[in-house]
């Protein structure tokens, strides 16, 4: 059961990591410059471009991504936790409740005969004191 449930939590982790480093990797490629001959002159930083803050965004975003995820499996962690055990008391109150079912059964049980019946009987049978009878 632990398996199934880490695989409920990592899967939706995994894919999601997945798309954002292919995100992250779309983007790094379109801003890193190509280097396609030696003897170009590369342009100095204009007004549209960030320079430096381009890629600090960048690691920024992917940090932030990171932190979202791990939280995201925390809550489930800690949901799965809860779900666990309230599953757990409520076994066990099922137990406790069978359990006095059993001995609530056991106690008003109709007690076995004291002796056996009359039918079995095979000596004399008693007299009955007083009786006229010869």
């Amino acid at each position: 059961m632990r398996s199934r449930m880490r695989k409920l939590v990592i899967r939706p982790v995994v894919r999601v990591l997945a798309t954002a480093l292919t995100a992250v990797a779309a983007v790094l490629s379109v801003n890193v410059p190509i280097a396609s001959a030696a003897t170009e002159v590369l342009a100095a930083p204009s007004a549209s471009s960030f320079g430096m803050l381009g890629p600090v965004g960048l690691v920024a975003v992917g940090i932030g991504l990171l932190g979202m995820l791990a939280g995201f499996a925390r809550r489930r962690r800690a949901a799965l936790a809860r779900s666990v055990a309230s599953r757990n008391d409520a076994a066990d109150r099922t137990t406790a409740t069978r359990a006095v079912r059993v001995a609530d059964d056991r106690e008003t049980a109709v007690p076995a005969p004291s002796r056996p019946p009359a039918a079995e009987h095979t000596g004399p049978l008693p007299r009955a004191q007083g009786s006229h009878a010869a």
